[in-house]
């Protein structure tokens, strides 16, 4: 049986930034991570990005085999994790396999969530969330011309601009009665429905996917109302579930994720939790810059240290083409805004409760978008900000 001082399951950012920071605290500790993708830590943020591109797998990388090897970090990929004895304190691979730890850290990441819609296991309903994913769906929308996402959130967004860049007719459908409900409010919301409009896209907003059209492959969607909506494929960008499986017959806690405590720590004493697979205060994240920081505090605390997460107050950035739009903090409770608008192109709002600024958002110019969100998190005093800030000027 192979043994090891530090096991991580996962090897997406949350388990590269823990085994980067376990190596930065023990020089020596043996490290072990296990995936079952087949590829080293890549950069699973840009996949939607490169829906429109020609690549290399290698261009998506974070760090190249010899990085890991330099670390002495030992990564096995491609094998599934079938098994954890929390007792015996060891791991089974379907393999056959069993490693061994001392300190074991759960960095399996989550799933795309496909709601419950009439046909949706038809040839033609996707989901990307792996590199995987990014070379079938590429391969299939080769022979679409109409590709319909469902989802009117930042990564539908984004993907629905990637497949208009490989000229295809871009359908969107929301279930929320405006755009990005959660992160702007409606004014501001609505000036980016008409420039995604203005650029060719079809928006179906207040409305649900009830079912997938077609025989054994999607050809259309029906929308209630009983509309329908013709389209070749159809790509689900409806957020993600933690992948639980491994840990539901054992005694680690888990609900909507694994349950950890500020420490990042589980309720088995040297097991650890992070990234889009743990619940921090009842809440699952799902974000890839959240998982770089629990794993960098997760690898920390593991080596002996006692490191506290906090969870971030939530921002927005979204840049397609030639629409750019910033958002921070609560734009939904407050008791005064300030505004400044630049004719039709430029739209800035400042949120704030008790003279504190809680919330903020930029449409059009985000060049201040730094410096707002670092007001948003200290919740500076709105006289002070707009008497220093640029963007209501």
């Amino acid at each position: 049986m192979d043994k090891c001082e530090y096991l991580i399951v996962g090897n997406g950012i949350t388990g590269l930034a823990a085994a980067r920071e376990i190596r930065k605290n023990d020089e020596t500790g043996s490290i072990t991570m296990v995936s079952s993708e087949p590829y080293l830590t890549y950069y699973r943020v840009k996949l939607t990005e490169y829906l429109s591109k020609d690549f290399q797998d290698e261009e998506l990388l974070v760090n190249k085999e010899k990085w890991y090897e330099d670390k002495n970090i030992n990564v096995i990929v491609n094998k599934i994790v079938e098994e954890i004895d929390t007792e015996g304190n060891k791991i089974k691979i379907d393999d056959g396999s069993e490693i061994q730890y001392n300190k074991l850290l759960l960095a399996m990441g989550s799933r795309p969530f496909i709601p419950p819609i009439a046909g949706k296991y038809k040839n033609g309903v996707l989901a990307l969330r792996t590199l995987k994913d990014l070379r079938y769906i590429q391969n299939y929308f080769s022979n679409c011309q109409t590709i319909t996402i469902i989802g009117g959130g930042l990564l539908g967004l984004e993907a629905a601009y990637s497949v208009k860049k490989l000229n295809k007719k871009v359908n969107i459908i929301q279930s929320s009665p405006y755009l990005l409900n959660r992160q702007l409010d409606e004014e501001i919301s609505r000036k980016l429905e008409k420039k995604l409009r203005e650029a060719g896209f079809n928006l179906y907003l207040n409305s649900q996917a009830e079912e997938i059209l077609g025989e054994e492959r999607a050809n259309g969607i029906k929308l209630n109302g009983d509309r329908i909506v013709s389209t070749d494929a159809v790509l689900v960008s409806s957020g993600v579930r933690s992948n639980l499986d491994l840990v539901r017959d054992t005694k680690i806690e888990h609900d909507r994720g694994v349950k950890v405590d500020k420490y990042l720590k589980t309720n088995i004493d040297n097991i650890y939790a992070a990234g889009d697979v743990a619940e921090v205060e009842g809440v699952v994240l799902g974000l890839w810059s959240a998982g770089n920081e629990q794993g960098k505090i997760a690898g920390q605390n593991m080596t002996g240290g006692t490191k506290e997460y906090t969870s971030p107050k939530p921002y927005t950035n979204l840049q397609i083409g030639d629409i750019s739009l910033f958002s921070a903090g609560d734009v939904k409770n407050f008791d005064k805004v300030y505004e400044y608008k630049e004719g039709s192109e430029i739209h800035h709002k400042l949120f704030t409760t008790d003279g504190k600024i809680t919330g903020a958002i930029l449409f059009g110019d985000i060049s201040e978008m730094n410096s707002l969100r670092k007001a948003v998190l200290e919740n500076m005093d709105a006289d002070i900000y707009l008497k220093d800030g640029i963007a209501f000027r």
